[in-house]
């Protein structure tokens, strides 16, 4: 392919957002439609671990049910971002300065919330409990291998193979740190090398993704769907995390060619959008659905018209600002959900208690992600980063 730098967005963040967690292009305005779509498969992701899927009428019955999904929107999404942020860094190759400042920077983006709220569940479960093995009650965790499980998970490779994830959605979260280890390595090739050898690439992630399904059918435990795997103790979550972040690498590619940047400027946008939800509605099989993520990303990077402006409406993308902290933290309502739906009605009318319960969860979870975003995701990056350069 006939390669030139890609243009600046074209649809900067709202004004007045909150603006600590971008994703921005050195130099360029935010693209705030990639910022969204972070936003909303957060919240996709929520809603499918909280509420049943039985709950919602049809129509979003099959939304809620392919929630799982979400996290493979966020693997394409994080190869797309890792591209346009950090692909320059190894262009040339990877050396060993890049490869340290880069890892730094991902450690520095991902740790200190992730600690924290581990390091709050562990001492909550010692002090309240007395114990690491507190069985079904809120906020506590019940390790089965307590040494092994707290290494691994303060260590965020529990999920290579070796561990559970304490807080369970972090699974996703350490797939995600090994796929940074392998990210200078390939870079070059795919993002700067010969067309053939970023096809080879994507077909091989796609194969990966592919191979999930197969591997999940074999492995006796208990799947939503072909692609739900998260089970940190093989080594599928990764195949899976690799295949979805290889392919945002590939779809990289693709934005900077000017072809490609000028049909997902058009309608492909909506036609993928289109494609997704008929998929959904149809009961299209996860592989089927998958195929509309890179393309998807594709376009609501060029982010031009009524569809990057919708993804882009400071409401998404706030939610998309504090995505990070909605995934890590929102595990624990699932409990207070349970209680509240054999409480509250008792109290109130029906209808009442669940409009009480919905509006709760939502204002406690973006409230408390608010509060986390502020005291420590931002300062804790800061003060990693600070570290790192008084280490170098």
């Amino acid at each position: 392919m006939n390669q030139m730098p890609a243009p600046s967005s074209s649809q900067a963040a709202p004004q007045g957002a909150i603006l600590d967690d971008r994703i921005t292009p050195v130099g360029k305005e935010e693209i705030g439609a990639l910022t969204g779509v972070r936003g909303v498969a957060a919240m996709l992701v929520v809603v499918y671990h909280i509420y049943p899927f039985s709950d919602f009428p049809w129509g979003l019955r099959q939304i809620v049910a392919r929630g799982y999904l979400s996290v493979d929107v966020f693997f394409v999404l994080s190869g797309f971002v890792m591209a346009l942020n950090y692909g320059n860094m190894f262009k040339a190759g990877t050396t060993a300065t890049g490869f340290r400042t880069f890892l730094l920077r991902r450690l520095a983006r991902l740790y200190p919330l992730y600690i924290v709220f581990l390091g709050l569940r562990v001492g909550y479960s010692l002090i309240v409990h007395g114990s690491l093995h507190v069985k079904d009650y809120w906020f506590a965790v019940d390790l089965a291998h307590p040494l092994r499980s707290l290494l691994a998970n303060a260590a965020m490779i529990q999920s290579w193979g070796i561990a559970q994830a304490i807080t369970n959605p972090t699974w996703s979260i350490s797939v995600e740190w090994g796929a940074y280890f392998v990210f200078p390595f390939i870079a070059a090739r795919i993002l700067y090398g010969r067309t053939w050898q970023a096809v080879f690439a994507a077909a091989a992630a796609a194969a990966l993704v592919a191979l999930v399904p197969v591997l999940t059918a074999t492995d006796g435990g208990g799947h939503n769907g072909p692609l739900d795997a998260y089970d940190g103790r093989t080594l599928v979550p990764m195949l899976r995390c690799l295949g979805g972040f290889t392919l945002g690498l590939a779809t990289y590619r693709l934005y900077r060619w000017a072809p490609a940047r000028q049909l997902a400027a058009s309608w492909l946008g909506w036609l993928v959008c289109a494609y997704l939800l008929a998929g959904i509605l149809l009961h299209w099989c996860d592989l089927a659905i998958y195929a509309g993520f890179p393309p998807l990303i594709l376009a609501l990077a060029c982010n031009r018209g009524r569809l990057g402006r919708l993804f882009a409406w400071k409401p998404i993308f706030q939610a998309g600002v504090l995505s990070y902290a909605i995934y890590v933290i929102h595990n624990p309502w699932i409990g207070l959900f349970h209680w509240s739906r054999l409480v509250l009605p008792d109290y109130m009318p029906h209808w009442l208690a669940e409009t009480a319960i919905a509006s709760g969860l939502a204002l406690s979870i973006f409230g408390a992600a608010l509060i986390l975003h502020h005291l420590v995701e931002v300062p804790g990056r800061r003060w990693v980063r600070h570290l790192a350069r008084g280490a170098a």
